[in-house]
């Protein structure tokens, strides 16, 4: 459908909450958005009545290794359009696929199966890029990363991958304590790929230096660092205070207590929260032991684990996380939509096409119930999952 009304519905841009709205979709973009007196639908429009419903802007899902049984690591381009038409069902309408530590042959199998998806179309959501997480990160505070894997910064490793993917790394997560990594840092920020810190075990002058360094993010914030000290606060010190970091939460009942979640809403604000799913394979399946290329896991009420039953990345859907953390902190809807639509667009350098509803942008939307479930995903102007349709 190349020209297409939704009325009637709450729209969140995610700044302000229009009711009874309407939004004009031609081809991929959005023509118009506004209150029903305000838009006038032309006669070539097909309507779409959404009433009681919810509209947002589509997810973007920063730090997301796999879901629906399918896996970033697997090197396997048919992986990530699965991924893809999975989380595109849970209302993410981009995403960047996100590595674990592994070998430079792995790494580059990655790289080879994101350009190998660029040549295809497909339904779902938009792949942007790589998030490389590791291997450049502390042994100490390595989680499930494996201790084999991590080694010290390579200029020409990152260069090459980044060549092979076509230019696709986005994103990087390194440990600045590790040698070579702040040289890394300050090459890979001017060329405009966002450093984030993770699994870190960086003293709190470490990290502050870090930040001069160009790391701009911290990566799934109190988890994967040292613990906060009184007096030695760490990278969890200098994320909270420092203005210049964005942080990434877990809102996935396992990774913070909800009052964390508070802790973070009150320092850090609307404008620099930003929520990541961390989902790895298993998401989205039943209770079990799964094979990955990390090792098996293990799914019971929720919780993903490993061998050594230590928390294995998630198994949560980014819609989840945002329904967690608006309850967790009582923000303002249009604020825990915020965090997962317009703060990593903005971070990603393309919330000036995405990321929020405005005349312009890509048709990138979904729409849910008052208890926030995703009833439909539109990406680029195009309804690719849901139970509304248009017929």
């Amino acid at each position: 459908m190349d020209q297409l009304a939704l009325t009637g519905a709450v729209v969140l841009t995610p700044f302000v909450m229009i009711e009874d709205a309407v939004i004009l979709i031609k081809g991929k973009r959005i023509k118009a958005l506004g209150s029903r007196d305000k838009v006038e639908i032309p006669p070539d429009y097909r309507e779409l009545s959404l009433d009681g419903y919810l509209i947002a802007p589509g997810l973007i899902d920063q730090h997301v290794h796999g879901g629906g049984g399918a896996e970033v690591m697997s090197g396997r381009a048919n992986d990530l359009r699965d991924m893809a038409r999975f989380h595109a069902v849970h209302g993410v309408t981009s995403f960047l696929a996100t590595t674990i530590s592994g070998s430079n042959e792995q790494l580059i199998s990655v790289a080879q199966a994101y350009r190998e998806l660029q040549e295809y179309e497909y339904k779902g959501a938009r792949c942007l890029g790589l998030h490389l997480e590791g291997p450049y990160l502390s042994y100490r505070a390595s989680g499930i990363h494996t201790s084999y894997h991590l080694r010290n910064a390579d200029m020409e490793e990152i260069m090459a991958l980044n060549r092979i993917s076509g230019n696709a790394v986005k994103m990087m997560t390194m440990a600045p304590e590790i040698p070579g990594v702040p040289e890394l840092a300050k090459v890979l920020s001017e060329e405009g790929i966002i450093c984030s810190i993770g699994h870190s075990d960086a003293n709190y002058a470490t990290a502050l230096k870090a930040v001069d360094d160009g790391f701009s993010c911290v990566t799934h914030c109190f988890n994967g660092s040292r613990p906060f000290h009184h007096r030695e606060p760490g990278v969890t010190g200098v994320a909270l205070t420092d203005d210049r970091l964005r942080i990434e939460l877990i809102a996935d009942e396992h990774h913070l207590h909800p009052n964390t979640v508070m802790l973070a809403w009150k320092m850090k604000g609307p404008e620099r929260i930003i929520l990541v799913s961390d989902a790895m394979a298993p998401t989205g399946l039943a209770e079990g032991n799964y094979g990955t290329t990390i090792g098996e896991l293990s799914l019971v009420g929720g919780k993903l684990t490993d061998s050594m039953g230590r928390l294995a990345g998630s198994a949560t859907t980014l819609e989840v996380a945002v329904k967690n953390f608006w309850e967790y902190t009582d923000c303002e809807l249009t604020d825990a939509f915020r965090a997962a639509t317009y703060n990593p667009a903005r971070l990603l350098g393309i919330n000036k096409r995405k990321g929020s509803l405005y005349p312009g942008k890509d048709a990138d939307l979904i729409v849910l119930t008052p208890q926030l479930d995703v009833v439909m995903t539109m990406v680029e102007g195009e309804i690719i999952s849901g139970i509304i349709a248009l017929d």
